[in-house]
């Protein structure tokens, strides 16, 4: 039932969002201008009182004009000089150059001019509210002296690429002298663009600001030879001015970009960018971004919309989002944009409607998504208004994924390629709310590596480097028979190789009637035998857990996960002497029992039994049927599809392996284990004939 209580709260929340959305300040005073601000009063100046940014009251001039209240008294009192018109003047202006270091906000709306996107005369540059939620972001690493590298990922339409280069401008202009820049885009026409909108920053800016005389003006002139894409800052003399350099580059025409001298880089909308022969994106970004040293102020940006997955622009997201490149990622979703919105006139009949799409997997009458999605919107951060603009403009796109690429409401949203994925993801996002960041890092040791040795007197060590992530350690206090479970997906062993991943299920809640939950997992790439041992580890340490390799990988040369075929069979049947009755085996045929054939150990992932698997897990998503700790994993079930083929497998440039061990070991745990009971472990590993798989 939805009551009164919860309107009011929502509509109280959507005046608040709508409200921040207009972003709505006074670019010249400062009043309710981004950046933490104080108020300055100068009695006599043409802005008697500004907020500046914080950091500006401990500049020399500032504290002297605060000091003495008024520009005359500074002059009279401070200088000791008598007051003229001309000095006045000369300390107003002193003042803007000192204020346009700090406030990026004051200076591009005071002294920047922009054309606008729908023609007419220039305009103040004034910040929207995406733009400004980047700047504050830019703003946050300058300010701390750290080097600005940024992917950027981003919906169509509200001004990121003309803020990323007003940034570089106002760097070049009020910080940095000979601080190069280099922009390059897919074609001349997006450059091209870029440097229209500098050309014209430059002719509109005041020369007093770079020492000039007043009679004096800027224009942005061709540098070195006539065919340059070099680009500086001249005077009407045609001297040249701040050593300020602009090149200008598309990826199609690589070699005509320079790679050195370069401070700041604009790479824009890089998930076009195609394969030119000899040379990849990342080749072009490589050879340019390498020459930039890692210093303060210095800059590189990578922005694009998401254009499919696979790409270089979404791997390096992907690497961003884990921790594995210098570059932060930002990420810009469509319910930023003001332009985005259509009014609501009802705001309590709006929220009504709202508050009833809550869990409704059906779409409200009349628009074409799940009525929990426009909730999940909400959620989110979007307003009543953007809500409102979205269900109408979906209506003209034909697909959710579509509509997704451009007005993507998150990451994992914008890179959807396909309508075709296994996991809705409303229900992998209700998973994902259990993930959270290891209380341990580090690795199982022994003595010695392998071997039947590395089994004795195992024990778990913190290091930054390690590579298993402990969310629980083993509990001995209250021993449990099949309690641990312990997954093992085999990878391949160089660095371009799919991982392979060794997963720890703690089944102790089932007893209960509960859950089970991710308790450790390693990832990474090592040889197989060194794998397998360091999975036995893992097990043992575990409280002797049942241990279970997917045995597809064993049994054939596979050439994508580079693999070697029964070599690790071999290793396996090692572990299995020592390893007693914990290492999991499926049952042989009558025929092999006959020819007293070996055991096989490992779960053998084929055509019967990779669907069954699968929808089990479609099932144990859909019912939260566990508790997940790691992220990837979740990012692995929404972009895990089913292929025109029918086959399942990841969208290209993702991976399924935590997905298969989390397949794998939640059947084992559900279909094949007996429940956790009292005392030590004492069972026979589990041998199932996986032909007869139901689901």
């Amino acid at each position: 039932m939805i009551t009164q209580k919860q309107v009011d709260e929502l509509v109280r929340e959507n005046k608040r969002r709508y409200q921040e959305l207009l972003c709505e300040y006074n670019a010249v005073t400062g009043e309710g201008a981004p950046l933490i601000r104080e108020k300055l009063e100068i009695s006599d100046h043409p802005i008697p009182v500004q907020w500046v940014p914080v950091a500006m009251m401990k500049n020399d001039l500032v504290k002297a004009l605060r000091k003495y209240g008024s520009i005359e008294r500074f002059i009279r009192l401070g200088l000791r000089e008598d007051v003229t018109p001309e000095k006045v003047n000369r300390v107003v202006q002193e003042l803007a150059v000192v204020r346009n270091r700090y406030d990026f906000v004051f200076w591009a709306y005071v002294f920047v001019k922009i054309k606008p996107k729908e023609g007419g005369e220039m305009i103040p540059f004034k910040l929207n509210y995406a733009q400004v939620r980047f700047l504050l972001i830019l703003e946050d690493m300058r300010m701390k002296g750290i080097p600005i590298r940024i992917i950027l990922l981003k919906a169509r339409q509200w001004g990121g690429s003309t803020l990323t280069q007003i940034y570089f401008a106002w760097i070049q202009l009020c910080h940095k002298k000979g601080w190069y820049s280099t922009i390059v885009g897919q074609t001349k026409n997006t450059s091209g663009r870029i440097l229209e909108m500098y050309t014209k920053l430059i002719e509109n800016y005041p020369p007093w600001l770079l020492g000039l005389t007043d009679d004096n003006y800027l224009k942005l002139a061709q540098y070195g030879k006539a065919t340059s894409n070099d680009y500086e800052i001249r005077d009407r003399r045609n001297r040249r001015v701040n050593d300020t350099v602009i090149q200008i580059g598309t990826v199609v025409e690589p070699d005509n970009i320079r790679s050195g001298d370069v401070a700041m880089v604009h790479y824009s909308e890089v998930g076009v960018w195609k394969d030119t022969p000899g040379r990849r994106p990342e080749d072009l970004i490589r050879s340019i971004s390498s020459g930039i040293l890692y210093r303060p102020y210095t800059i590189e940006v990578l922005e694009s919309t998401a254009k499919g997955t696979g790409n270089f622009f979404h791997r390096e997201w992907v690497r961003a989002e884990r921790g594995r490149s210098t570059r932060k990622p930002v990420f810009i979703p469509w319910y930023y944009i003001l332009n985005d919105t259509i009014p609501v006139e009802d705001q309590e009949e709006f929220a009504r409607w709202l508050l009833s799409c809550r869990g409704k997997k059906e779409a409200p009458e009349g628009y074409l998504d799940p009525g929990e999605y426009y909730w999940w919107l909400f959620e989110q951060g979007a307003t009543f208004e953007g809500i409102n603009w979205y269900r109408e403009e979906r209506k003209g796109v034909e697909s959710h994924s579509d509509m997704a690429s451009e007005a993507p409401s998150d990451p994992v949203e914008a890179f959807e390629s396909t309508g075709r994925g296994v996991f809705e993801k409303s229900q992998v996002d209700a998973i994902r709310k259990t993930t959270c960041p290891p209380k341990e890092i580090g690795e199982v040791y022994a003595k010695v590596e392998t071997g039947p040795e590395c089994l004795k007197g195992i024990k778990f060590a913190r290091s930054d480097a390690g590579l298993l992530h402990v969310w629980a350690h083993p509990e001995t206090d209250y021993p449990m028979r099949n309690r641990y479970l312990v997954v093992v997906d085999i990878g391949g062993r160089w660095n371009g190789a799919d991982w392979s991943v060794i997963t720890v299920f703690d089944r102790a809640m089932m007893a209960m009637a509960g859950k089970p939950e991710v308790v450790a997992q390693w990832v990474g790439h090592i040889d197989h035998d060194k794998l397998a041992w360091k999975a036995a580890q893992i097990a043992k340490y575990y409280c002797d857990a049942t241990l279970v390799f997917e045995s597809n990988t064993l049994e054939s040369k596979d050439k994508e996960r580079d693999t070697d075929g029964n070599d690790i069979e071999y290793v396996l049947n090692l572990i299995g002497e020592v390893y007693d009755d914990h290492l999991y085996a499926r049952n042989r045929s009558s025929e092999d029992v006959k020819k007293g054939g070996p055991l096989k150990y490992g779960f053998h992932v084929n055509t019967s039994t990779k669907p069954a698997i699968i929808h089990h897990l479609i099932t144990c998503v859909r019912d939260k049927a566990w508790i997940e700790r790691d992220g990837i994993t979740c990012d692995e079930l929404v972009f895990y599809e089913k292929k025109e083929d029918g086959s399942f497998g990841a969208v290209t440039g993702q991976h399924d392996d935590r997905l298969m061990v989390r397949a794998i070991g939640l059947w084992i745990c559900y279909r094949e284990m007996e429940l956790p009971s009292e005392g030590h472990e004492q069972h026979t590993a589990i041998s199932k004939p996986q032909t007869e798989a139901t689901f």
